[in-house]
């Protein structure tokens, strides 16, 4: 089983990786961000990576911290989604120092047919967190067919980690 030291430094290789794809994305053209093809992920770069951050927003907000998250209606634009994964950063710190996270003890999830099921804390993290490498993979794919093949690795740490 994943130790609380384990999940921490997923969540930060993690959020190294997505600071990489930020990163590749600043330079691009708003046009390029805002393109969208039905088949990849949320249809554009934009809105797939603003459907990951809520994702963590209604996982880990909503469900394990009991706070408010606002979905976005649409993708605004790129500082506004490096601002959103700032809170989505800020969620993350809080859960993994949240006594939830500590005791272990399941927590109850009402799916949309109603049946109540128990979810983990553990789970309420890496959900999401695989959840976005899941949308991360169409993201690059949906680069490379608009003709901007990602550069930097969004995979890997570099050497020595981050």
């Amino acid at each position: 089983m994943l130790g609380m030291t384990d999940l921490a430094f997923l969540v930060q290789q993690t959020q190294g990786m997505r600071h990489n794809l930020l990163s590749f994305l600043k330079p691009l053209p708003a046009d390029v961000l805002m393109t969208s093809l039905p088949e990849y992920g949320q249809g554009g770069v934009l809105s797939t990576l603003t459907h990951v951050a809520d994702c963590y927003g209604g996982w880990i907000g909503q469900t394990m911290l009991e706070e408010e998250w606002v979905f976005a209606e649409k993708p605004d634009d790129l500082p506004a989604l490096v601002e959103r994964f700032e809170r989505v950063d800020a969620l993350l710190e809080r859960a993994l120092a949240c006594p939830r996270m500590q005791s272990g003890e399941g927590l109850p999830y009402t799916r949309q047919s109603g049946e109540v099921i128990q979810v983990f804390p553990r789970w309420l993290v890496l959900h999401p967190l695989t959840h976005e490498f899941h949308h991360k993979g169409q993201v690059v794919t949906l680069l490379r067919k608009l003709g901007h093949p990602i550069t930097v690795d969004v995979d890997l740490p570099p050497p020595g980690g981050w």
